[in-house]
């Protein structure tokens, strides 16, 4: 295998002039860096990246922090971070935390051993001071963490009103409005909370009721189905993707017609929202433009930036399904 010494007498330069084109130091000739480059290519030559990330004083590594990446929401947007991540040669360090403090306290106590350059954070079960005392560039997704750390979210108050309007739109009577996010510090609670606001506003009944999160995604559909039972006289459902793509096979293997007896009303616009039979009405978060907003900010931070405060995107839409009613 090839070192550094190969390349250097191939090139016809020092090792260190071999190191200094590695590592983007001082000036090069155009030709001395061709040499080199062509030498590396020539034999092969892989360089260490642990010692050039040492002399760098970074990993190039960077942490995402979720509740469950099976989960619809979180495996696609992981795709995605990861995606631009890479592009700016960076890898992703995940971690799943299955809603347990002590898990998330053992991924913290990791990032501080130097492991990372940064945190891209889904999930807060740990008190705020113990963000506040992390040295560590943070941006947080959908969670009000602390003041110095950013937060990028989507506009959930117009998602929120979107499908309210959609649900008056057709004509629904009592809506059942499915929460799965039980952190009161999360934007995205507000979703529901217009949804529940706007409806009953307009004199429709809303029930509120909370998703018991705990359950493994195979047993969304019998948690689904225990709803129709909970709530007779629901014509209508409200929630996230595969809650409600769960709710429409429930109520299809009922006898319910949809969207005659039974409108639904998806949120996120995952792959879930997009495959499903019937087709899904939902509201789509961009999801991509949050994974590059997160990386983009996160990389400011890291490169010395301050960044701090709410980050709202705006272009957050109602696509229609078979769900609901045409127009």
């Amino acid at each position: 295998m090839a070192n550094i010494k190969d390349v250097a007498e191939l090139a016809g330069v020092s090792p260190t002039t071999v190191s200094r084109v590695l590592n983007n130091r001082g000036y090069i000739s155009k030709d001395t860096y061709d040499n080199v480059y062509n030498a590396i290519e020539q034999l092969d030559y892989i360089p260490n990246q642990i010692a050039r990330n040492l002399f760098k004083q970074r990993s190039f590594y960077i942490s995402l922090i979720v509740p469950d990446s099976s989960q619809p929401f979180w495996a696609e947007i992981t795709k995605y971070i990861e995606l631009q991540l890479y592009s700016h040669d960076y890898k992703l360090f995940l971690c799943n935390t299955n809603d347990s403090a002590n898990r998330e306290r053992d991924y913290i106590k990791m990032m501080r051993q130097n492991m990372v350059d940064g945190i891209i954070l889904g999930t807060h079960m740990l008190s705020k001071d113990e963000y506040r005392n992390l040295e560590l560039p943070i941006v947080a997704l959908d969670l009000h963490v602390a003041n110095q750390i950013p937060v990028v979210y989507s506009d959930h108050e117009k998602g929120g009103r979107l499908a309210a309007e959609e649900l008056i739109r057709n004509k629904c009577q009592c809506v059942l409005n499915v929460t799965a996010v039980l952190n009161t510090q999360s934007p995205s609670v507000r979703r529901h909370q217009v949804v529940s606001e706007i409806l009953k506003k307009n004199g429709i009944r809303c029930i509120d009721h909370i998703w018991d999160t705990r359950v493994d995604l195979e047993d969304y559909y019998t948690q689904a189905d225990k709803l129709f039972d909970l709530y007779p006289d629901i014509d209508a459902i409200f929630s996230e993707d595969f809650i409600v793509m769960n709710a429409v096979k429930c109520a299809i293997e009922r006898g319910i017609k949809i969207p005659g007896d039974f409108k639904a009303v998806g949120y996120d616009g995952t792959i879930m929202a997009k495959l499903s039979y019937p087709s899904m009405t939902y509201v789509a978060q961009p999801i991509k433009q949050l994974a590059d907003k997160l990386v983009d900010v996160l990389i400011n931070k890291i490169n010395g930036k301050k960044v701090t405060g709410d980050i709202v995107l705006e272009d957050i839409t109602l696509v229609r399904g078979n769900t609901t009613l045409p127009i």
